[in-house]
């Protein structure tokens, strides 16, 4: 027997949570979404899409769109100050049509949130969620000006990582703030770096990092590394040291660094290392980086929330019940999310941690693992996002593209 129509509320109007109301939407579900800012915004620069979040945007009718809007990755390229390649990985090593797609935020943000209003879905804005209280089987959300809302018989949190529901409804979880951030902005892409489809990094060590991410036709998203400690939002940047550096590091960059100090238009990223005990506690489901969130270092992000949704609709779909569902959704995203997060807390300091001895040995022994026959596929699939563990992988089809 299938789960009749329910009453599903969504805390977060970002990524994962305006996918999941369009799914739920499309399904017969009587979705509310709960936003705590008045216009509902995107916060971040660039990201990318990896094969896996572009299948999800296909299901959702969204794809063709953010292809035309965003720019094609085929793979990525990093190397050390001295110009010695660290990181080379070409997403054709899957497949000859495979690739991922740069895409600035906000233009993921409108195409989600275009989907979401024309889905049905109700959206209430201005409205932070501060508790949820439980009612029976079913789950109701208190905001900051003393109103409730529900009774739901799903909860859906995704506030993102530094969710502020997730330690008071789940009192085991874990979500330490990684010591490393970044400073974001996107710029014309004046020099052409698009051109080649790459997501480009340069290093030095483990302390200095810079990358230029194309994120349409003739933009480009940069992002800088910096201590989480210099990035508190009171703080001002200080934006000639990081120019300097910059300049330091990537000389041939230098009229697109120019540009991008001189703009002062840098968002400040920090991230956090999010590990929950369980994926629910009753009617109340954790997705998106509000249940998995890491590092940026992978890439996998808003393709992690972005299948959390899809799958969530599928086992809702074809549960008989909402445990039995919940069962389902966490069966499906276990295997996946547990890898991202493991490795990407592991591949992490090797990129953003003082001292030196972990940049010395990435570059010591990455280079010669992306050539290796076969470290170079597995390497690759987590790039993609199609690890399941570190011994499985799924695969794409044969027109190159991830079946849902």
């Amino acid at each position: 027997m299938a789960l009749r129509s329910l009453e599903v509320g969504i805390v977060g109007c970002g990524v994962a949570g305006q996918a999941a109301a369009s799914f739920l939407a499309d399904a017969g579900h009587r979705v509310t979404v709960l936003e705590r800012f008045r216009e509902p915004r995107p916060v971040g620069a660039g990201l990318l899409l990896q094969p896996t979040g572009l299948a999800v945007l296909r299901a959702l009718g969204l794809e063709q769109a953010a292809r035309t809007a965003g720019a094609r990755i085929d793979g990525l390229f990093g190397e050390n100050q001295k110009g010695r390649p660290v990181l080379d990985l070409a997403y054709g090593d899957l497949h000859p049509a495979a690739f991922g797609l740069g895409i600035h935020r906000s233009v993921l943000f409108d195409l989600l949130h275009h989907r979401l209003l024309a889905s049905g879905a109700r959206l209430v804005t201005d409205t932070e969620i501060v508790d949820v209280v439980r009612d029976g089987a079913r789950a109701v959300a208190a905001d900051t000006k003393g109103g409730r809302h529900g009774p739901f018989d799903l909860l859906i949190v995704a506030d993102g990582a530094h969710s502020l529901l997730r330690e008071r409804v789940m009192p085991g979880s874990r979500a330490p703030l990684y010591p490393w951030g970044c400073i974001w902005t996107t710029v014309q892409d004046s020099q052409a770096f698009g051109a080649a489809g790459l997501l480009r990094q340069r290093v030095a060590g483990s302390t200095i990092m810079m990358g230029l991410l194309p994120v349409a036709p003739d933009k480009l998203t940069m992002f800088w590394s910096l201590p989480a400690a210099d990035l508190a939002a009171h703080l001002p940047l200080d934006l000639e040291s990081v120019r300097d550096e910059a300049l330091w590091l990537w000389p041939e960059a230098g009229p697109t660094i120019e540009y991008a100090v001189a703009a002062d238009d840098f968002f400040r990223a920090t991230y956090r290392h999010v590990a929950l005990p369980r994926w629910n506690e009753g009617p109340v489901l954790f997705m998106g980086d509000a249940a998995h969130g890491t590092s940026p270092q992978l890439g996998q992000g808003a393709n992690l929330g972005l299948l959390d949704a899809h799958a969530l609709g599928r086992s809702l779909a074809e549960a008989g019940d909402l445990a039995e569902a919940m069962n389902l959704f966490a069966r499906r995203r276990g295997p996946p999310s547990h890898f991202y997060r493991r490795a990407s807390h592991l591949v992490t300091p090797l990129f953003q941690s003082e001292g030196q001895v972990l940049g010395w040995l990435r570059d010591l022994t990455m280079r010669h693992a992306c050539q290796a026959p076969v470290l170079r596929p597995m390497m690759t699939s987590i790039l993609a996002g199609l690890r399941r563990g570190w011994l499985s992988s799924e695969s794409l089809d044969a027109d190159g593209r991830y079946r849902l």
